[in-house]
């Protein structure tokens, strides 16, 4: 087992409330506490060597024959995860996934930072994209950085401890649409590596409207919420973990389903990888495919597509360059809609021949590509949401 642990007391400390209000603010990396010279922020390019030495380049020589990677582009296919899951739910219930109660967390043994030899690093600077051209809302893009902060928690029955903050950052069609801080930590007994929470905005004209938050600890239904496991240190095919435990925003389970296999993506080919199934515990159709790989680690996701650039890579390799990442970000894109010919009536009257019951809201999004009226009704069997093209009239899917 190795684990980087960064844990020491030069590491800046952040909070909620300085995060959430620079990022409502700024739409930027916050400055809470001094940045110490050489470690990247979210705005601040990384400098290649500063994440190659000592125990993480141990590491990597560890994992190099388990590890192949080729010039990004030079192999096709990487398909067979490429679509929507549409298996029926293979598991239901909580009670079916282990939890907080089998994992014997304690403070003591928390990290903020390290290294699992599945998970992408959890070390300050590091940084990757994933795209899905084929998204149904248009083409997407996932940008990931591990942020040079802490967050702190004192959660009954843990203790004190800190966590990293990892942005994700959602872009469709060249336009940020979405920003997520998420609070991750390792233990460095197990090296599993732990979820205790996050929080997130829309964005829409540059503008964040906060959408929603959980976090280990606080009010959760009738209990706190707990933590999930993202990545066992030790993958064993079978194995069954909570991967999101706030039960009334974020709640789901995750299954180890395959090992030993060879993916390709934009960024290179991959071998020793394994296939890990996320399955949402409040709506059981939310079910997601996920696919890590040594070193890198996500290297697929059904949901937002495949691995295009990392820093995890070694700098040989083309695609660890991620200067591309934050570039949309700073030169926002403006989001120009044609203004819709076909009327929020006859949306209706078009979505209630499609699916029989009672409108309840009509809004407009970009679904499918385009932007289309979103009709909500309530059938007899429950919500259903009707996609109309606002230009055409066209039903273009529901949901």
């Amino acid at each position: 087992m190795i684990v980087l642990d960064l844990s020491s007391s030069e590491r800046p400390e952040t909070n909620r409330r300085c995060l959430e209000a620079s990022f409502r603010n700024t739409g930027r990396q916050p400055d809470c506490k001094p940045i110490p010279e050489g470690v990247a922020m979210v705005d601040i390019q990384t400098k290649p060597a500063d994440r190659r030495f000592g125990p993480f380049a141990r590491l990597r020589a560890a994992l190099s024959a388990a590890v192949v990677l080729l010039a990004a582009g030079s192999v096709p296919g990487g398909g067979a995860y490429a679509a929507e899951i549409k298996d029926a739910p293979r598991w239901t219930k909580g009670s079916d996934f282990s939890s907080l109660s089998d994992w014997n967390l304690k403070a003591e043994q928390i990290v903020p930072h390290g290294v699992n030899p599945l998970h992408y690093p959890i070390t300050p600077g590091h940084k990757h994209a994933l795209e899905r051209p084929d998204h149904p809302d248009g083409k997407y893009r996932k940008e990931t950085t591990v942020l040079n902060t802490t967050e702190d928690f004192d959660v009954r029955g843990i203790g004190k401890f800190k966590t990293a903050v990892v942005q994700e950052e959602e872009y469709l069609d060249g336009v940020l649409t979405e920003r997520t801080l998420k609070w991750l930590a390792l233990d460095k007994v197990t090296n599993n590596v732990h979820s205790f929470g996050e929080v997130s905005w829309e964005i829409e004209n540059g503008k964040l409207s906060f959408t929603g938050t959980w976090r280990v600890g606080d009010p959760d239904g009738d209990g706190v919420a707990e933590p999930g496991l993202l990545m066992p240190g030790t993958f064993k095919v079978g194995e069954r973990y909570i991967y999101a435990g706030g039960r009334s925003a974020a709640y789901g389970g995750a299954e180890n389903m395959e090992e030993g296999l060879q993916v390709t993506v934009p960024a290179g080919t991959f071998k020793g990888c394994v296939r890990v199934r996320e399955q949402g515990l409040i709506d059981l159709k939310d079910i997601n495919d996920k696919i890590w790989c040594p070193e890198v680690g996500l290297v697929s996701d059904t949901s937002d597509g495949k691995l295009v650039v990392s820093n995890a890579l070694p700098s040989s390799s083309p695609a660890s360059n991620v200067s591309s990442i934050g570039k949309l970000r700073d030169k926002p894109a403006k989001h120009k809609s044609a203004a819709a010919k076909v009327s929020i009536a006859d949306a209706k009257k078009i979505a209630l021949q499609r699916t029989p019951g009672k409108v309840t809201d009509v809004t407009i999004e970009k679904k499918r590509g385009k932007n289309v009226y979103v009709v909500e009704i309530q059938t007899g069997g429950g919500e259903v949401d009707v996609f109309v093209d606002t230009q055409t009239g066209e039903v273009v899917g529901t949901d």
